[in-house]
């Protein structure tokens, strides 16, 4: 298994890009030696004072990146719903030199942003308890209109809780929560959702339609990614495949529609139906804190790697 590397990867430390932006300071962190193929380099894309407590985040169409932030505390649930600390941050090239050099606030006051992704002018962002629809009406580099298109989503301050969203080749959002437990009602107070086991869930852009498209026992589903197929892939934590394995281990798993996948049996009997036998992971990585994923689809970098899956976790692997 090789390791690989993409642009579009996960935002932890710092911000790593398989390639060339690098936000203008005096003094430049120095990466990390991260080990990548000849001819790939990793540069800083930002850093302080644009940046200082990235998590995950997401381009727009003109090459915007809005990253969620945390403000460096840590809170729990009722704490974070009082302080609302955490936030998006937007950083903009103005000069067209290819590197960061203008930060600004796009979403204050939010709980623990976990994920993000541009869509038609607005910026879907998961923040427990919410799926939210952020959008600048007025250009004005701030989100003015702020819609909770889905809540309920219950939360500890751990983030082993709703991540996301993603857009899925159907053009609907995708978004992946953990064992904390949700329950979500529409606008007449009509009950659409309620468990406790890990979920990948699907929604229309608008959050209605809301349905289960698979889940388990796993505590805590981080990310998905679609192939050019529309085929869905997803990593976990503490994924266990059978009773007789009790050694907690992380997972890269297929999300197949209806599939149910193994560990809290007494959820699984539950909140899904059985039709045959629980969903094995395709890969086991251990104890390594999986946090991001994406499919490649660009022939940029040459196309040997167009297609592959890339993964951004504690062991520095990545799968293809």
């Amino acid at each position: 298994m090789q390791e690989r590397w993409s642009l579009p990867l996960a935002l932890c430390s710092y911000l790593f890009f398989g390639g060339g932006t690098m936000a203008a300071d005096e003094t430049p962190l120095k990466p990390p030696a991260i080990q990548v193929p000849d001819g790939f380099v990793v540069e800083v894309a930002a850093q302080p004072p644009l940046v200082k407590y990235p998590m995950l985040g997401a381009f727009d169409d003109t090459g915007r990146l809005f990253v969620c932030e945390s403000a460096g505390l840590n809170l729990d649930a009722k704490q974070l719903l009082e302080k609302l600390p955490n936030f998006v941050r937007m950083l903009e090239d103005t000069d067209g030199d290819g590197r960061f050099d203008k930060s600004t606030i796009f979403a204050d006051k939010m709980t623990l942003p976990s994920g993000a992704v541009w869509h038609d002018g607005a910026l879907y962002v998961a923040s427990p308890p919410s799926i939210w629809r952020l959008e600048d009406t007025d250009d004005d580099g701030i989100a003015d209109r702020r819609d909770e298109i889905i809540t309920g989503f219950k939360f500890r301050g751990h983030a082993g809780d709703i991540h996301g969203p993603y857009l899925g080749p159907n053009g609907r959002l995708y978004f992946v929560d953990g064992t904390m437990g949700h329950e979500i009602h529409d606008g007449s107070g009509r009950l659409l959702s309620k468990g406790h086991a890990a979920r990948v869930l699907s929604s229309r852009l608008d959050g209605s339609d809301l349905e289960t498209f698979c889940g388990g026992g796993m505590a805590n589903p981080v990310a998905v990614t679609f192939t050019e197929d529309g085929e869905m892939f997803g990593a976990a934590t503490f994924f266990n495949y059978n009773s007789q394995d009790r050694i907690r281990h992380d997972a890269f798993f297929h999300a197949v529609y209806g599939g149910v996948y193994p560990r809290k049996v007494g959820l699984l009997r539950d909140e899904f139906k059985l039709t045959g036998s629980l969903l094995p992971p395709l890969i086991r990585f251990g104890m390594s804190a999986p946090s991001n994923l994406t499919t490649y689809h660009s022939g940029t970098f040459g196309e040997e790697y167009r297609g592959n899956i890339f993964i951004s976790h504690f062991n520095t692997r990545s799968v293809t």
